[in-house]
C-alpha cells in the first residue's frame, strides 16, 4: 500500500472499530497487507451490508455508544496485540444537551471502555515492540470549532488520553499513541470536497501542503506507530496535517 516502505505484522492480531470506509478501513487494509488478522467493527448486521469488500476481514457489530457492548466485544477475542480506537464523528446538535453527551460517549467514553476492556489482552501479547492502542484525533484536538462543541472536546480528550494510557500503562509493556487527521477525504468528508471548493481553498491558506490528505496518509502514520520501529514512542499524538497545525 506504501511506495517505499514495507511492514511484517505476520501473526499480529488487530481490532480496527469503525473499520468499514474511510481511515478505518484503509488502517484494515494496510495491516491485512502486511500480514496481520484484522477484526473491523461496524453499526450494521453483517459486513455483506455495506458496499466495500470487506471479506478478506473478520467482521463484529458494535454500537460503540454501548458500554455493554463494547465490553462483550473484548470479551469475545482470542488474543489481541493492536486496538485502533477508529470510530467516531460528529453528530446532530451537538450544542443541544443530548448531543453534546453523546458526542462524548461515542468518540472518547467508547474509545477508554473498550482499551481498558482489552487491557487483559494487550498486556498478555508478546507483539516485538510492544502491543499498541492508537486513537484517531482531529484538528478540533488543538483548535476551537463553532460546529463541534462536543467533537472537539472528546478529540482533545483523545489526545490526552493517549498521554494517561500511555504514562500508566507501559509497566505492562502497552504503548498508547494518538493520530491527529487533517482534513482527510472519507464519506463523511466528500461532499465538503466536492461542492465547497471556498472552504477547501480557506484550509489551504493555513496548510502547508496543498492538497487535501487520503486515508492513507493517516494508515500509514498508524503503522509507524505500532510498529517495531516506534517501541520506543509512546503518549504522542502525530499531526498528520499537511502542515495546517504549523500554518499561519
Amino acid at each position: 500500500m506504501f511506495k517505499g516502505i514495507q511492514y511484517d505484522y505476520s501473526g499480529a492480531k488487530v481490532l480496527v472499530t469503525g473499520g468499514t470506509s474511510g481511515i478505518g478501513l484503509a488502517c484494515a487494509k494496510a495491516y491485512q497487507e502486511a500480514g496481520a488478522s484484522v477484526i473491523i467493527t461496524g453499526r450494521k448486521a453483517s459486513a455483506e451490508e455495506y458496499g466495500a469488500d470487506l471479506g478478506q476481514f473478520e467482521y463484529r457489530q458494535l454500537e460503540v455508544s454501548s458500554r455493554e457492548q463494547l465490553l462483550e466485544l473484548a470479551a469475545g477475542l482470542d488474543g489481541l496485540d493492536i486496538l485502533i480506537n477508529n470510530a467516531g464523528g460528529t453528530q446532530d446538535d451537538e450544542w443541544s444537551h443530548d448531543g453534546f453527551d453523546q458526542s462524548l460517549n461515542i468518540n472518547l467514553a467508547s474509545a477508554f471502555h473498550l482499551s481498558k476492556a482489552c487491557e487483559p489482552l494487550l498486556k498478555a501479547s508478546e507483539f516485538e515492540g510492544g502491543a499498541s492502542i492508537i486513537g484517531i484525533a482531529s484538528m478540533t484536538s488543538f483548535f476551537g470549532s463553532e460546529w463541534t462543541p462536543g467533537y472537539g472536546p472528546a478529540k482533545a480528550g483523545i489526545v490526552q488520553l493517549a498521554k494517561t494510557l500511555g504514562h500508566s500503562w507501559a509497566k505492562s509493556g502497552i504503548r498508547a499513541n494518538a493520530v491527529a487527521a487533517g482534513f482527510t477525504r472519507t464519506n463523511l468528508t466528500e461532499s465538503v470536497i466536492e461542492h465547497m471548493p471556498a472552504l477547501v481553498e480557506e484550509m489551504f491558506v493555513r496548510q502547508g501542503l496543498k492538497r487535501v490528505g487520503e486515508s492513507e496518509d493517516i494508515a500509514a502514520a498508524v503503522l509507524f506507530l505500532t510498529s517495531p520501529a516506534a517501541s520506543w514512542i509512546t503518549g504522542q499524538t502525530l499531526s498528520v496535517d499537511g502542515g495546517f497545525t504549523i500554518g499561519m
